[in-house]
């Protein structure tokens, strides 16, 4: 009789918590993701890099030239998921823009080509040699609506002016 007791005893003991650490009242963090739909890319043209090689050059045919100063570019996307590769094109169908990066986690890396207009501002994105794609990384922020943001190390070209570095920046936006 005293066997029948004691297993129901000790089922009982161990169902009452016997661990030493108390439960965790943080709930786990989900994956974060960049859903499909509109969004805004802004372009940060830097003028200066983080590190290493940095260049601009600015195209004039009289008057004055392009002030060397930082440009900030935004234009309409259309973000394209398919598990973890994300494609940013503009909603412009002229343009060759793309954004091709790959998700592992919160983080991003990938490409970055092409060319896309904004109002009258015309933006070209390529690698630092002739022909190549610019290599793009970044973050997805796990709170709040679904924001992207990251580096570009390559050529950025606005309206005459080209800097060579890698201190460009993107930022991806639901719409306002």
């Amino acid at each position: 009789m005293r066997r029948v007791f004691a297993l129901p005893a000790v089922i009982l003991a161990a169902s009452c918590g016997g661990s030493a650490t108390a439960p965790s009242t943080n709930p786990p963090m989900q994956p974060v993701a960049l859903a499909n739909g509109a969004y805004v890319l802004t372009l940060a043209m830097s003028t200066s890099g983080n590190s290493g090689y940095s260049a601009c050059v600015s195209l004039t045919i009289g008057g004055e030239p392009p002030a060397f100063t930082g440009v900030f570019v935004p234009t309409p996307v259309q973000v394209s998921r398919i598990g973890d590769t994300i494609t940013i094109t503009p909603d412009d169908p002229s343009a060759t823009f793309r954004m091709q990066l790959q998700q592992a986690g919160a983080s991003l890396s990938g490409t970055a080509a092409g060319q896309f207009q904004s109002a009258s501002t015309v933006v070209t994105v390529s690698g630092r040699s002739p022909g190549t794609a610019a290599a793009a990384t970044g973050i997805v922020v796990p709170v709040g609506p679904p924001v992207a943001s990251g580096g570009i190390d390559g050529m950025i070209t606005v309206q005459g002016l080209s800097c060579t570095n890698n201190g460009h920046a993107w930022t991806l936006a639901p719409p306002r």
